[in-house]
Formats: C-alpha cells, sequence, structure tokens
C-alpha cells in the first residue's frame, strides 16, 4: 500500500454540521484557503501507526458567515477537516476517511485575542460528548468554572488556585448580581457575564481580567508566584486589614482591580500629615513596566518594602530574582559608561519601622537640601519614579564618602569640620588638600 496523503481544509460551524448529517458532502467545501494543506502519512513499526506532520501549514483567506444577532467575530467559530482516501488490495478496497478538529477561532489582529480564548476554553471545558457542532451550554455551575480556570491558569504558571483564590475569583465574576453569599456552588455562570457584559465600574469583563492576571504571571511573575510570595487574589480592604495588624513595613502583593494585567504593592506605614498608621498602595505596574525593571528589583529599591506579610524578610522572599550588580562600571566599546534605574517613592516617609533588613551594601544617595536635584526618600506621591543612578554620585567607602573630585569654585563659608568628619570611626577621612587646609583655618587642633 502506497502511503495515504491527507489533506487539511477549514470548514465553519454550518459546514461541520452538514458533514455529519450528509456522508457525500462535497469533499472540496471549504470556508478558507490553507496553504501548504496536504501531507503523506508516515508508517512508524513500533508504533505500528500512521501520522503526517504538515509544516509551515499557514491560513490564507477565510470566508464567515452572517452572523447571528449579537454575535462577536471572536464567538465564531471553525474546524479543521483531516481527510484521505486511500486503497488495499490492489486497489479493490477504497476508503475515505475523515475527522475533524476541535473548534478554532480565526483572528486577524492580536487584541481579539482574548475574546478569542475565551471562545475556545468555554467550548473545551464544557461541551457535551457526541454534540452537534459546537453547540455548548450558555450557562455552568460555578464549581465547574472554577475547575476550568484554574487548570488553565496551573497549566500557564504552576501552582494551583487556592479555595481562597476561587472564593475571591467567584465574588468578583458575580459582582454585578449582589450576590451575597459565602457558598457559590449552586450558582450558574452565564456567558454573558463570563466575556460580554463588564464588571461593574470598569471597560472590561471578568474574563479579560483573569486572562491579563494570568499572562502577566506567566510572563513575569512565574517564580515569586509558585514561591507562594504573591497574594494576588486579595481585595483592597482585605489587604488593609491584614497590613494594619502588622508593624509598619510590612507588605503585599495583590492583583489590581482597575488594571488589567496589573499588580500593586500595598504596604503599611505613617501618614507624614497625621502620623498614624495606614496602608498605602502602589500605582499597579504591568507587564510593560516590568520589561523596564522587574518586580524584585523594584522591591529591593525601595526602603519603605521590609518584611512580606506576615513576617518574610523581603530578601529572603526575592534574593534569588535579584539582578546582580557590579561596583564597577561595564566595559563599554563606544565610550559611554551605563546607569541603572531605580524605584523610589517620593513624599512617602520611612518612619517609625523596624529595623530594615535590606540587602547589605545597598546605597541610597545622601539628601543635599541645597540642591534642587536632590531628593529626599520622603518626599513625591504615592506613584513610584524611575531615578537614574550614575557615577556622579561619591563612591561609598566602609560608609563614608570618597570625594576624589575639588571644585575650585567651591563656597567654603558654609562648610563646618563636621561635614567632613565621620561620626562613627571619629576620624578625618581622606579629603582634597585644598578641602583641609581651608576647613583647618580658624581651628585649633
Amino acid at each position: 500500500m502506497n502511503p495515504p496523503q491527507v489533506k487539511a481544509t477549514i470548514v465553519s460551524e454550518a459546514q461541520a454540521k452538514n458533514l455529519l448529517n450528509d456522508n457525500n458532502l462535497g469533499m472540496n467545501e471549504t470556508s478558507g484557503d490553507i496553504l501548504n494543506n496536504c501531507g503523506v502519512m508516515e508508517y512508524h513499526k513500533e508504533s505500528g501507526n500512521l501520522t503526517v506532520t504538515f509544516r509551515n501549514m499557514s491560513l490564507k483567506r477565510i470566508r464567515r458567515a452572517d452572523r447571528r444577532g449579537s454575535e462577536f467575530v471572536t464567538e465564531e467559530k471553525f474546524t479543521i477537516l483531516f481527510q484521505s482516501t486511500f486503497s488495499i488490495a490492489s486497489g479493490e478496497l477504497v476508503f475515505q476517511v475523515r475527522t475533524m478538529s476541535l473548534p478554532v477561532v480565526v483572528i486577524v489582529h492580536g487584541n481579539q485575542e482574548s475574546n478569542a480564548l475565551a471562545t475556545v476554553l468555554w467550548d473545551n471545558a464544557f461541551a457535551e460528548p457526541g454534540r452537534i457542532p459546537f453547540a455548548v451550554p450558555d450557562r455552568v455551575a460555578w464549581p465547574d468554572m472554577g475547575k476550568a480556570l484554574n487548570s488553565k491558569f496551573m497549566s500557564a504558571n504552576g501552582r494551583s488556585l487556592s479555595l481562597e483564590n476561587l472564593n475571591y475569583l467567584a465574588q468578583k465574576a458575580f459582582s454585578g448580581q449582589n450576590i451575597q453569599i459565602d457558598d457559590y456552588s449552586t450558582i450558574q455562570l452565564s456567558w454573558s457575564t463570563f466575556n460580554r457584559d463588564p464588571l461593574p465600574g470598569r471597560n472590561f469583563t471578568f474574563w479579560k481580567w483573569f486572562h491579563g492576571v494570568q499572562e502577566l504571571t506567566r510572563k513575569h511573575l512565574r517564580g515569586p508566584w509558585n514561591d507562594g510570595s504573591i497574594m494576588g487574589f486579595v481585595t483592597r480592604s482585605q489587604a488593609q486589614d491584614l497590613l494594619l495588624s502588622r508593624p509598619n513595613g510590612n507588605f503585599l502583593l495583590r492583583f489590581s482591580d482597575s488594571e488589567i494585567g496589573g499588580v500593586t504593592i500595598a504596604w503599611s506605614g505613617d501618614d507624614p500629615q497625621t502620623g498614624t498608621s495606614q496602608v498605602w498602595n502602589l500605582q499597579p505596574f504591568t507587564g510593560e513596566d516590568f520589561n523596564i525593571r522587574s518586580l524584585a528589583d523594584r522591591i529591593q529599591d525601595l526602603p519603605h518594602l521590609i518584611y512580606l506579610y506576615p513576617d518574610i524578610p523581603k530578601d529572603n522572599a526575592f534574593r534569588s530574582y535579584y539582578t546582580p550588580m557590579s561596583d564597577q562600571p561595564l566595559p563599554s566599546n563606544n565610550g559611554y559608561v551605563g546607569s541603572v534605574l531605580v524605584s523610589r517613592i517620593p513624599q512617602i516617609p520611612v518612619t517609625n519601622c523596624p529595623d530594615n533588613p535590606s540587602t547589605p551594601g545597598s546605597y541610597t544617595p545622601q539628601y543635599d537640601p541645597q540642591s534642587p536635584s536632590s531628593c529626599p526618600p520622603s518626599c513625591g506621591s504615592i506613584q513610584s519614579d524611575i531615578g537614574i543612578s550614575n557615577m556622579q554620585e561619591p563612591m561609598m567607602n566602609d560608609g563614608i564618602a570618597d570625594y576624589d573630585f575639588f571644585d575650585e569654585d567651591f563656597d567654603f563659608s558654609s562648610v563646618t569640620l563636621d561635614d567632613y568628619t565621620d561620626p562613627i570611626q571619629g576620624f578625618i577621612p581622606d579629603v582634597p588638600m585644598e578641602v583641609m587646609e581651608e576647613l583647618l583655618r580658624g581651628f585649633e587642633l
């Protein structure tokens, strides 16, 4: 027997139904044009199977049916039809075989991907065996949806969703229906609630929010998520209650309610106006932010963050994800010296916190009140800014600034001996001779 050839075509939902009802339907009826859609099957002696691989197969054109009512493009389902004809016994017996793939959704732009994946997930998770193509229920029980979401999230990110996580998701999914219960096992979730109707006060659906969280975690947070360092699925009010029960400097990570694919850092600290302890929330970080600087490095930058809730030193939780830093400038062939981006939180002071177990060797430039370009650690807004650390800051030697430059126009009238005296070791470090001569005038040593 010659190896049989297999042809792949794309057909619509209506054409798939007709195929099941009429076996003599034209073999060439399609809903689009596929390039490189033919392949020859190979026989494997070990398994006794025939297989075919389609290399470089691509969809060139699609012909869509007229949509019904409120149906969206991303809810229109197609299937790949595989067909083959082969003969045995010197051509005396001829067989025609065919099979259909699971439903596929055809999109033309990346911004349609999330909605298309919602259609595929709903079909794969809730289709009944032996159904008419491609019938699915309009409503499903929440426990079944919870299993589907957990399977999807775990497949992408490793660690599964906890019961608390699933309960949080149920509260979010049904937030527009005023359902005030703790047990969602008997509640039905409709397709409209899942991916048509926006969440209350938002312009996105429950599925779009969930998919954004899943993708952010997959691309940028997978390690900390699997370590258990990201609480994630927790409301703002719950985070506040948790953090106010701990000393200042405690923080946790939760997925943003207002941003698709965003994560925010909530931490406890003193209000600079009233001096009372309160919970602050950073503006959410998205994947674009983490393409610039990772979550772990941002956490390392911020002295406000001391203990990951409830009492884990932040270095213990995130040290393995810090970007290694060298004290020496990187070699450059183009004559330039590189700079490093650093996160900071202006205007929110670091006060009344326990000793900060920050990474040894970390250095925060000193604040100069006379310099408009200098900013104290306690200035600014609740948004985190990015500062650039460059070679203009004095290098630190055992905690002492090493000033290896001298400005001939420097005004010595505002300088005292205390400015160049180490308060701990009690000696004058190595400073330029010109500075030393000016300092010693008028002093009796």
